[in-house]
């Protein structure tokens, strides 16, 4: 009966419990029977059909005659293991994934590429459960924001006692969750910078520190570098060297934007020395667009003593190498600090709040002043859920000592990776800062089939860069599932068909997704 009854209202929601969800639909319902009964499942159309009771469209949430009738029909083909598989099935979704991935396409803006090969429903730690209900190692912690994990049980209780008292408040009003932040957020940052202007995005955050380096130099003109990644937001574009991001909005045209040479400081001084511009953006470990490519050490301190002497504002733009991503011992929560460097602004963001969209500007007391009130404004930056969400989550990251975990598991990668390297030399030039990961492969016609034989052994990566795969697990990765990962490389690197003389690759696989019953089953049954 409890088996029953559970099935019942994965079905039907309960709309006091879950107001978010809807009734499942009949397609949902016979997916996940295919899955736990394969060949066995019935004909769940048909069953309503012959009890006389009209189906409209497969895709209608249900109600409760129907759902009542389902569960009778299917406890009668299912034991108590099933329907507890199935029960949880439901619950993690009530749409089917051919309705979802219609649904996408149907209204996206293709401001991306739509991934489809899974469609995550629920995460613990490191893992991420597709809908069909098979679990992978994550190897992308949605661009490193997830970096406490893919759930997180104290951040979800926060919120939610948070959005019972108080949802949201603009910016410039006094907030106790932001108060509450301020006063006990300690010790990560560098001293001289503490004057905050909360965000929601990180390329947000960026356009922000740039009008605030503005105003503070009264000169427009900024050294970016070739090889920056800045976001997606119009002015990080005007920062991001890859024209591909430009020239679509006229950007390329930008006369106050000057592109120097990344590790080369020469380019730099001869743009400041110019007298044109007062600003220089950069990120400390280049990362989306040049594949983990780190500042020389030489280089990061030179640009700090150029901006110093030519009168110039340093701006680090930390959001992905932020909060312990590329430290390389314990607490260095920041890339600037690996470098011992103090920029003027630095933009921070990503897993600031645990995977909750929280971001911000912080900068020096005199360097802030050149803002007044009226240049800028935000209705939900910084908002009673976003501070609570960085609360917990800065928190969490000091009390788990989540530098010293990355500093260890690093190391274990680094020492695997070179040892994979030594057994396939398909594996080319490797970089690695903290859990910052990147590493070539001969070509990008490697790449698709990499991550595709990389998903079959269980683990799931979907970040590259031309010919370099990269790595931004969750920072609270284990020593377990590092082993995992390198044994997943290792099968993985071992079938990964070779470039033929035409430069084509031999065709891999249909999807994932299509093929979800023969990789799976073998990927389901490991000991994790």
């Amino acid at each position: 009966m409890a088996t029953t009854n559970g099935l019942y209202h994965s079905i039907i929601a309960d709309p006091e419990k879950y107001p978010e969800r809807i009734n499942a639909t009949l397609e949902r319902i016979q997916e996940v029977a295919q899955l736990v009964l394969d060949e066995n499942a019935p004909n769940l159309e048909r069953i309503l059909d012959r009890a006389g009771m009209p189906v409209g469209s497969l895709r209608e949430p249900l109600d409760g005659e129907q759902a009542e009738m389902i569960c009778r029909a299917l406890i009668e083909k299912m034991d108590p293991p099933q329907t507890r598989r199935m029960t949880q099935l439901l619950e993690n979704a009530e749409i089917s994934a051919a309705e979802a991935i219609e649904l996408h396409e149907e209204f996206k803006i293709p401001v991306s590429q739509l991934e489809k090969d899974i469609i995550p429903v629920r995460g613990d730690g490191a893992w991420i459960w597709n809908i069909d209900g098979e679990k992978y190692l994550d190897m992308d912690s949605n661009y490193g924001a997830t970096n406490l994990g893919m759930s997180n049980n104290q951040i979800a209780r926060a919120l939610f006692n948070q959005a019972s008292q108080l949802i949201s408040i603009k910016e410039d009003r006094v907030s106790i969750p932001r108060a509450r932040f301020l006063k006990n957020f300690k010790g990560m940052l560098p001293a001289q910078l503490n004057q905050f202007y909360w965000q929601n995005s990180g390329g947000e955050a960026v356009d922000k520190s740039l009008k605030i380096a503005k105003a503070y130099t009264s000169q427009t003109g900024v050294v970016a570098f070739k090889g920056g990644f800045h976001g997606r937001t119009h002015g990080a574009i005007a920062v991001t060297y890859n024209p591909k991001y430009r020239i679509p909005f006229g950007l390329d045209k930008n006369n106050d934007v000057y592109f120097a040479d990344f590790n080369n400081a020469e380019t730099v001084e001869s743009f400041l020395a110019w007298g044109k511009a007062k600003i220089v953006i950069m990120e400390l470990i280049q990362g989306e667009e040049a594949g983990i490519r780190p500042a020389e050490s030489e280089f990061a301190h030179r640009v700090r003593q150029l901006c110093d002497h030519y009168g110039a504002v340093m701006i680090c733009d930390e959001v992905q190498t932020g909060f312990g991503r590329v430290a390389e011992a314990q607490n260095q929560w920041f890339a600037c600090q690996y470098y011992n460097i103090v920029p003027d602004i630095m933009v921070i963001g990503k897993s600031f709040g645990g995977g909750y969209p929280v971001t911000a500007v912080v900068t020096t007391k005199k360097i802030s002043k050149a803002m007044r009130p009226g240049y800028d404004g935000s209705t939900f930056g910084g908002n009673p859920m976003a501070m609570v969400a960085a609360t917990i989550a800065t928190a969490q990251m000091q009390n788990f000592d989540l530098t010293k975990n990355v500093v260890a598991r690093s190391a274990q990668i680094k020492k695997g990776l070179f040892e994979l390297k030594e057994k396939y030399p398909i594996i080319g030039a490797i970089r690695i800062r903290g859990l910052y990961i990147g590493f070539d492969l001969p070509s990008a016609d490697y790449i698709k089939p990499f991550q595709k034989t990389m998903a079959q052994n269980g683990v799931k990566t979907s970040l590259a860069t031309a010919g370099t795969i990269r790595f931004l697990p969750p920072l609270i990765i284990s020593e377990r599932q590092i082993d995992f990962l390198l044994n997943a490389l290792d099968k993985t690197l071992n079938t990964i068909p070779k470039l033929i003389d035409n430069q084509t690759v031999i065709e891999m696989t249909d999807s994932v997704i299509s093929n979800r019953t023969k990789p799976h089953t073998v990927i389901s049954n490991r000991a994790y």
